[in-house]
């Protein structure tokens, strides 16, 4: 499922920051400053993702999840849940 998820995950960066070179992203570089993420960016990257994983990420937890780790963090913990 890791591996699933960190492709997920890439696909829906690379749908909101098709420039990016998702290659040179450290698992613990900030999104947003690193990606040039604005809120809405980053709002349509969760939803993309929530809808692919049928895992429901609530708005609170969007301040938590800065990171490449972070959100494969959470939907792992979630994936197990679930």
């Amino acid at each position: 499922m890791s591996d699933n998820i960190d492709t997920i995950i890439k696909k829906h960066l690379h749908r909101v920051a098709p420039e990016a070179d998702l290659n040179q992203l450290q698992p613990d570089d900030e999104l947003g400053p690193t990606l040039d993420l604005d809120s809405m960016d980053f709002y349509s990257m969760m939803v993309g993702i929530s809808e692919e994983l049928r895992i429901e990420i609530p708005e609170e937890e969007y301040g938590k999840l800065r990171t490449f780790n972070d959100i494969k963090n959470f939907l792992s913990k979630s994936a197990r849940e679930v």
